[in-house]
């Protein structure tokens, strides 16, 4: 009788298609490759190719909105490769019934390898959200088992890409909503739940014994089954981690040290809280760095506030110049109407000279008024020019001035951002921060921090400025100006990391 597992597994490439000699490696001990010829690839493609065909129609309609040639994603393969966000290029899952002591009948294994392959045609569809790029049953080792490598697709966003590379909305997408969800409890977890029974079943029908499910220790389980084990609860955690980032990821909050502050201190008497020497010390060193972020972020809603009084006296200049102009073009009309009622004089004139000399006098009249009409009309005519012409300069100065606050407006949110994200992750989930990065915020300056942000893309959206809104909302850094400013000769410093390696 043979458990059902599905543990994620780290999707190498190298190892699932036996390319260790290609990239100068050796072939681990685990591996027969005297059996390495039993085999079988289902499903192999190209990653890149897979991308373009998967995200091509709603990259190029992404693209053809953008109006600035640095907002376009030339190749979405790439940018998931670069992204933080917690995506990674494709995921792997490790399908398999038994544990080596379940194949020493090899009637066994080739029924255990007829169940993968009929498990891997009915997967896409069973999971249309789930597109297979890999499928790779593998003989040479201990227990038959399946690589399945699969990239996630996610539809109906607002805002950037269409459909993209999501686990979390995939899952719910196919029906796999949690009603509490939790770390423990989420979409991921109930679709593999989900899986394994049906493997299990197909299991079933190949006369394959299913195990129950169980909660067993390392004591109980051989060191083979224990690797089992291993593995798909290192897989549940980073599944659940990420569902966690997807869960945060429109917050990104911090930890702070508020807590820490609160139970350093022991209360002596009422009202007296005594702390250690080096607990004072910290605390010193925090309130100081709450006083610095708060003044910054205080002349930062100064400047704000600034910034949309101008917006506002802007905006109350253009309307009036578009009153003005409005005005102008109906001395324009009136100019035109009093030359067309020339026209009809000047017909006038022509049957008045028929008509004899007696009315040479008006006649004469006419024509001198004539002539002081056309004169009106080019001195008008040049007016109305010039006019237009100095509305439109000023209403292009305006909207430079505008653009150029906003930018400023950016390139400061840009700044207070890194106070809170200049960070990286080491290997073991840890953040290290940079020169910039401040690892105690509190709560409140955490939210006024992504405030400031959402206040200013609010504002630029609503101005005309929807690639300085989506600048404010997803990017952290320090421009070159403030840099020339603050570190004459500071180093270029990158927030993107690689995906996971093929």
């Amino acid at each position: 009788m043979g458990r059902v597992s599905m543990p994620q597994g780290k999707g190498s490439q190298m190892h699932n298609r036996r390319e260790y000699e290609k990239y100068g490696k050796p072939t681990p001990d685990n591996i027969d490759v005297s059996k390495s010829h039993e085999n079988i690839t289902l499903v192999d493609r190209d990653i890149n190719e897979a991308y373009r065909e998967i995200f091509g129609e709603a990259l190029d309609k992404y693209n053809a909105k953008q109006k600035r040639a640095d907002r376009k994603i030339e190749d979405y393969c790439d940018h998931i490769k670069k992204s933080k966000n917690g995506e990674k290029l494709f995921y792997e899952d490790v399908v398999q019934w038994g544990s080596k002591d379940d194949f020493q009948n090899p009637q066994t294994r080739e029924r255990a390898k007829e169940a993968l392959v009929k498990y891997v045609e009915g997967f896409e569809e069973r999971n249309p959200n789930l597109k297979l790029i890999g499928a790779y049953i593998h003989m040479d080792e201990a227990s038959p088992h399946l690589h399945l490598d699969y990239v996630p697709v996610a539809h109906g966003y607002s805002r950037g890409l269409s459909t993209r590379n999501s686990l979390d909305r995939a899952m719910k997408e196919m029906g796999f909503a949690p009603e509490n969800e939790s770390r423990k409890n989420n979409a991921t977890k109930l679709w593999k739940e989900s899986e394994r029974s049906y493997f299990g079943e197909i299991c079933r029908s190949m006369g394959l014994e299913v195990e129950m499910e169980r909660q067993s220790t390392r004591k109980n389980l051989s060191v083979e089954e224990y690797k089992d084990a291993r593995d798909e609860m290192l897989g549940n955690i980073e599944q659940e981690k990420e569902a966690i980032v997807a869960e945060v990821e429109p917050l990104r909050e911090l930890k702070t040290g508020i807590d820490e502050i609160a139970g350093t201190g022991k209360t002596v008497l009422p009202g007296v809280v005594a702390i250690k020497k080096k607990d004072l010390e910290a605390v010193k060193e925090q309130a100081k760095a709450y006083t610095a972020n708060r003044d910054e972020i205080e002349t930062l809603r100064e400047r704000s506030a600034a910034v949309s009084q101008r917006e506002q006296r802007a905006d109350q200049r253009e309307q009036q110049l578009n009153k003005r102009e409005a005005g102008l073009e109906d001395m324009q009309n009136q100019i035109i109407e009093r030359y067309n009622r020339q026209l009809r004089l000047n017909q006038l004139l022509e049957k008045s000279e028929r008509d004899g000399r007696a009315k040479d006098k008006k006649i004469a009249d006419l024509q001198t008024e004539n002539t002081s009409l056309r004169g009106q009309i080019r001195s008008l005519t040049a007016q109305i020019d010039q006019i237009k012409a100095e509305l439109w300069e000023k209403i292009n100065n305006l909207t430079d001035k505008l653009r150029g606050a906003y930018e400023s407006l950016t390139n400061v949110v840009k700044a207070v951002g890194m106070l809170k994200y200049d960070r990286e992750k080491d290997q073991n989930g840890n953040y290290t921060y940079g020169k910039y990065g401040i690892s105690n915020l509190s709560k409140a300056q955490d939210k006024l921090i992504d405030g400031l942000a959402e206040y200013g893309a609010k504002w630029a959206k609503e101005d005309g400025f929807p690639e300085m809104a989506e600048e404010m909302e997803k990017r952290v850094g320090i421009s070159k100006g403030i840099e020339k400013i603050i570190e004459p000769q500071a180093p270029k410093r990158s927030h993107y990391h690689d995906g996971p390696s093929l």
